[in-house]
């Protein structure tokens, strides 16, 4: 949700090498179906907290979503949840 120019300043101060997703409108949060309708501080719609694996076909793989944005998926989850992503075409 927040603009790029936020989300630049954010990867730069974190020393992030990826893009961070801006998503203002919410067309993206909406695709994923992931609006959480009067979240926010002032009761705006906001994005629910989410971790999603997008294969490299653009197939969502694995989501896990929480009501509260202080909660992440632990390391060892996301690294079994990837482990367990099919192998990559042409992959050896």
């Amino acid at each position: 949700m927040d603009s790029p120019d936020t989300n630049a300043v954010l990867a730069r101060d974190a020393g992030l090498e990826f893009p961070i997703l801006s998503d203002p409108d919410l067309h993206t949060t909406d695709a994923y179906g992931l609006r959480h309708l009067g979240g926010g501080p002032d009761g705006q719609d906001i994005a629910h907290s989410a971790s999603v694996l997008i294969d490299r076909d653009g197939i969502v793989r694995w989501v896990y979503v929480t009501r509260n944005v202080r909660v992440r998926p632990p390391p060892e989850v996301v690294v079994a949840a990837i482990d367990g992503l099919p192998a990559a075409r042409g992959a050896d």
